[in-house]
């Protein structure tokens, strides 16, 4: 299970995020396996709305979750397409991507992946 306090503990040793940036934590319950990927929050936005615009109309969130499963298998090179699908993720349960965006500016954002689900989330604080 995901720890967050563990997960504030780690981060807090990292340099600070640079300045029109966001942090991401993917963690992989089954391979217990964690990154930590910093990217342009620029590159991000044009990222999501590939996927989105790319996506069907509705597109279920498993289907979401079995294309981030997928790249997880690829390995540590696929984060980015990772952190778009998150992205996506959150789209589909926030609705509006300017209010995605707020969310994922406002702290280090957390793609939890277990068996039975994917969870977009912050980093508890």
């Amino acid at each position: 299970m995901f720890d967050d306090a563990a997960a504030r503990r780690y981060l807090a040793g990292l340099a600070p995020v640079a300045a029109g940036s966001v942090r991401w934590l993917i963690y992989d319950h089954d391979r217990q396996w964690v990154s930590v990927v910093d990217g342009s929050l620029a590159s991000l936005r044009q990222d999501c709305a590939q996927v989105l615009s790319a996506s069907a109309a509705g597109q279920a969130a498993e289907s979401l979750a079995d294309a981030i499963r997928a790249f997880l298998a690829e390995g540590a090179a696929c984060t980015p397409q990772i952190v778009a699908l998150s992205c996506a993720v959150l789209m589909q349960s926030v609705g509006d991507l300017d209010a995605v965006f707020a969310q994922i500016q406002s702290g280090v954002m957390a793609t939890l992946v277990y068996a039975e689900d994917v969870v977009v989330r912050p980093v508890a604080a």
